[in-house]
Parts: C-alpha cells; structure tokens; sequence
C-alpha cells in the first residue's frame, strides 16, 4: 500500500485510540483512586480499620486483575450494550476499558498512598485532623508523584488493551495492524502502526516522568517540617494535577465533537477482505448517483456482524455463506436472512512442496482453517478429490474425527488467517481465496484443486435481520452489488481467486 493509502487508515486509527484511551483514563482515575484509598484506610492499622470491608474490596480488585482483557471485554458486551447503546465502535469500547483499567491502577494507587511517611499522618492527627484531612492534606499530597506515575502506566496499558477492544469493532491503531498489516499480509501498514504505538507510548511516558520530576523538584532540603510541606500542597501541586489530568481530558475532544448517526446512511458490517473491498468501490463510484450512503464498519470477528444487525446496531452485513447462516441462526436464535449473492470465495490446495496429489503421500501434514464450516469445507476438498476419505453421510461441518481414512496424512488445524502462513511450514494448505489474494497466490498458477463455481453452496452474500428485505436502501445496495460494473470490478481485482456469485442464493 502507498503512504497516500495508509495515512488515513492510520490518522483514523490514532483518533480512536485516544479517544478511547483518554475517557477510560478519566474513568479509571476517578474509579481507582478512591477504592485504592479505601484499601489502605480499612487495612489492619489503618485510619478507617475494618478488616471485612477491606477483604471484600481487595478480592474484588483481585478478580478484576485476574480476568484477561480480550476475555472481560467479550463477557461485558451485555453491559456494554445496556451502557451505551451498542457494543461497536470506540465508544462501546471505553467500558470494558475503563473497568479493566479501575482495579489496576487501584492497586497502583494503594501501592503509593502505603508509601507516605507515618509520622506526617500521625501529626496531623495529633493536631485534631479528621480522616478526611489525612486523605487530602497529607496522604494524596505527599503520594502525588507516585500516583501520576502510577496513571502513567495505566496509560500505557490501555493503549495496549485498545488494540485488543479493536478485534470487536472498537477500532484504533491495534484494528489497523490487524485488519490491514497483519491479515492483508502488508508489511509497510503493520510497521507504520507499531511505529505510531510506539511514538504514543513513548510520549505518554515523556510527559508522565516530566510531571513526576517537576513534582521532586518543589520538595527542597529544607522541607522537611509536615507544616511547610502541606502548605506548599496549595500553591504547587493544583498546577501538577490539573496537568496530570490535561491529557486524558483533551484526548476527549475528539468523541466530544461527533454526531448522531445519520438516519439516511445504511450502516453495513463487512469482513475487511474481499467484502469491505466490494464495498468501498460500490461507495466511491456507484453509490452516490444512487442517492444512497454506506458507513462501512470491518470486523475479523465472524459473530459480531450477526449479533449487531439482529440488535439492529448495523442494517446489513457482507461477509457469509448460507451454510454458516443456517449455522448461526439455528444456534443463537437469530433472525438474519439473506438478500444477494455477490461472490464465491472457492478454497483451493496449495504447496510449496508438491507439484501433484501423488506427491501428498503418508506422513505428510495438511494444514486447514480451524473454524467449523471452513474445515469442513477443506475437507470434502480433500475428499473429492481422493486425497482422504470421509465416513458416509458427513455433512458440511465435518471435521478431523469424521475422517475415515486419513491414507497416512497428519493434519495442522489453523486460524483460517493464518493457513497461508504456514506454507512454508508443512507440505500442503487449503486457503481460503480471500487469504489466497492477500498472500499473492494464483489458483490458476498454484493451486494444485480447488473448489468447483458451479453448484458451489458457499457464496456470500448481503444479509439483513428479517423484514429488512423492503427498506430502500437494501434494494439500491443490491442492485449495486449484482450490476455489471461490480461483476467486472471482481473479475479484474481477484483474477478467479474470488469470482462472482450473481443469481439466487446457493445456486
């Protein structure tokens, strides 16, 4: 991809990051900073002494450390949606954020409030000082450097958990890398992101230790005695939290100045390759003389642009075959129905290593996508064609047990991303002709089979949630996507990788 490409992805890519790091971090501040107080206060000893209270919240916390991100952010898409609204985009994403980001940088915040000198709060209590004298005229005052370097480093671990929220549509640069770096195989995009992360984290910390040295710099030698030391609290450490706080709250500017979503504009998900590619072309050249809008949303996830237009939280998606539909609706009672087939995604066999089946002798490894309908796909392929047998009656989800005779050949069950990858690994890989595309393989040069057209059940197709088939905008988007410049835009873009699967579906 060309800089002239990759500068908006990355430009968009940023915005989302900081916005979603910036709320999250205000969130977390406001959330952490006073259960990690009361941790400290209710502890054996302390001011506020209450052991039950203090377990409770300390196993709370605990459990909120323990869970890992990506898998608190799928279990809280619920609460998400009850929340916001919705569980796509950068602001659905801020709420697993900022509860991940609560009880560490809490423990952070206990670690450095343990650290103020006993004798200061004893000598405000001996002068008659509430609790709440100790707490904000002595304990948060004299931690505040060790607090800002705590929230520094919850900073930076959110920066590296947004990249996780990005795998279900949270966006940002981490949805970049993936979506264009890593699936698309572009090397330039993978390394422009990393380069935009690290420049991110790298001035987040710059500005985090600046702060926390110009706090040092105001505790002279001579400023020992507790009195001077609290007075010194009113002039100079305001300036040093209103700086701490500067930088999440302009990082909000961002989501600030958005919108409502506009009525008028069909909102679609799409799988990023080929389906969000079809997409764009139809947006940037057909669309428009149309009357019609499209606000395309990517996703690498297989369930969320189903469960989003079933919620009506998007009108449409375009990434699936009907044997994965009738999967899916069966199994989360969900209501989505096809509209038009667009194109075929036919899998093919390729080697780096053999040049003939003959050649896939026993002992030999076979890598296959690892998803239930792609794996059984690959192997009825491999069936057809001689290269294994199947027990009798195995339907299209069959998998690696339902293989009667495997004539000696081991098999590698991979992300269906990452098959193509492994070519050089093992002897041979059904790919699907998406991922063919990405990696710069020809089914007519490499692939030793691949998927019959004709008949082929797995066409994609644009869907919708049921009775959605009517509305206006679906009907100008089919007609779009079954016209002739598409079918032609297909055909020159993917040279019989991906083909077009005009007509009705599964034809």
């Amino acid at each position: 991809m060309s800089w002239s490409e990759i500068q908006p992805l990355l430009s968009e890519g940023f915005l989302d990051t900081l916005y979603m790091v910036g709320w999250s971090t205000l969130i977390a501040l406001l959330g952490g900073l006073p259960i990690g107080v009361l941790l400290v206060l209710t502890d054996k000893g302390g001011l506020l002494q209450n052991g039950p209270v203090n377990k409770v919240v300390g196993a709370i916390v605990n459990v909120g450390r323990s869970l890992p991100f990506i898998i608190l952010l799928i279990a809280l898409i619920p609460f998400t949606r009850f929340v916001v609204g919705s569980f796509i985009g950068p602001t659905a994403a801020i709420v697993p954020l900022a509860i991940g980001a609560i009880p560490f940088f809490a423990r952070l915040v206990e670690t450095a409030v343990r650290e103020v000198d006993r004798g200061l709060v004893e000598a405000v209590q001996a002068m008659g000082g509430s609790t709440s004298t100790v707490v904000f005229k002595v304990l948060l005052p004299q931690a505040l450097p060790s607090l800002i370097a705590g929230l520094t480093t919850t900073v930076i671990v959110l920066i590296g958990y947004s990249a996780m929220a990005g795998t279900v549509g949270g966006g940002g640069l981490g949805s970049v890398a993936v979506q264009y770096g890593y699936q698309r195989f572009e090397t330039s995009v993978m390394v422009a992101t990393v380069v935009a992360l690290i420049v991110l984290v790298t001035a987040v910390q710059i500005i985090g230790d600046a702060v926390v040295r110009g706090l040092a710099g105001h505790r002279g030698a001579g400023a020992g005695a507790a009195g001077k030391r609290l007075a010194r609290f009113g002039r100079g450490r305001t300036v040093a939290v209103a700086a701490a706080v500067v930088v999440p709250l302009a990082l909000i500017g961002y989501g600030l100045g958005s919108g409502g979503d506009d009525k008028q504009t069909l909102k679609i998900a799409a799988s990023p390759t080929p389906h969000a590619e079809i997409l764009e072309y139809v947006e940037k050249n057909l669309a428009e003389k149309e009357g019609l809008k499209l606000d395309i949303r990517k996703f690498n996830d297989y369930v969320v642009p189903n469960t989003a237009t079933e919620s009506g939280e998007v009108d449409a998606n375009f990434f699936q075959h009907k044997p994965y539909l009738d999967d899916f609706n069966e199994k989360k009672n969900t209501h989505i129905v096809p509209v038009v087939n667009v194109e075929l995604e036919p899998l093919a066999l390729y080697s780096k290593k053999a040049h003939d089946l003959k050649e896939l002798t026993a002992g030999k490894t076979v890598a296959v996508p690892n998803d239930s309908t792609n794996e059984g796909r690959a192997l009825h392929l491999l069936a057809d064609h001689d290269v294994i047998e199947l027990k009798s009656g195995v339907g299209p989800e069959a998998t690696l047990g339902d293989i009667a005779d495997t004539k000696g050949l081991k098999f590698q069950e991979l992300e269906a991303a990452s098959v193509p990858r492994a070519l050089d690994d093992v002897d041979a890989a059904v790919v699907n002709g998406n991922y063919a595309v990405d990696t710069g393989l020809d089914p007519h040069k490499d692939a030793l089979v691949s998927e019959k057209v004709k008949g082929n059940p797995y066409a994609n197709f644009l869907a919708v949630k049921d009775g959605d088939q009517d509305d206006p905008r679906i009907k100008k988007l089919a007609k779009l996507l079954n016209s002739e410049k598409v079918k032609k835009y297909i055909e020159d873009k993917y040279d019989g990788a991906i083909v077009p699967a005009f007509g009705s579906v599964g034809s």
